[in-house]
């Protein structure tokens, strides 16, 4: 067995990372991942790694052979969690954003501090010549709507209906 270059290395590990995403359907994916690590390390050896990657086609159309197999489509939960995490990272960058704004309206307004309540979250804003802060508090309701915007979007991005679908 020789030793595979960097570069091998990096095009066997970009080619299996799609097939990973393409693939992630199929209950078996990561055995699936290993089995053509295996398959076309082997190969590589006698061909060479770009020609067994070429060999084995898009990563997207090996997946969707082996998800024939199954006869029918599974969730994706990397991806639900994935959207999910994007969809809460929105929420706590719009908050950021509303935040920063805030100052800079208050500095420009010659500073002060300014208190609002939003879904029962009371928020100070401090904005002075010495003093930049934003301080705040965590209610139920925002915890409820974080949970809520990760559910559906996990739900919707993982298409979880299809556990519970024939076929």
């Amino acid at each position: 067995m020789t030793t595979l270059s960097l570069r091998d290395r990096l095009v066997r590990e970009a080619y299996l990372t799609r097939f990973s995403w393409a693939v992630q359907d199929h209950p078996q994916d990561r055995a699936l991942v290993r089995d053509v690590r295996r398959e076309v390390t082997a190969t590589a050896e006698e061909i060479g790694m770009r020609a067994a990657v070429a060999g084995l086609g898009h990563p997207r159309v090996l997946a969707e052979g082996y998800l024939a197999e199954l006869g029918r489509r599974t969730p994706r939960w990397a991806t639900g969690g994935v959207w999910a995490g994007l969809a809460v990272g929105a929420l706590v960058y719009l908050g950021f954003a509303y935040a920063l704004g805030t100052l800079d309206t208050l500095l420009d307004l010659g500073g002060g501090t300014l208190t609002r309540t939003t879904l029962g979250a009371t928020t100070e804003y401090t904005a002075t010549a010495d003093v930049l802060g934003v301080e705040t508090s965590v209610s139920w309701q925002w915890l409820v709507l974080g949970a809520g915007v990760f559910a559906v979007t996990f739900v919707l991005g993982s298409r979880a209906w299809r556990a519970w679908s024939p076929a």
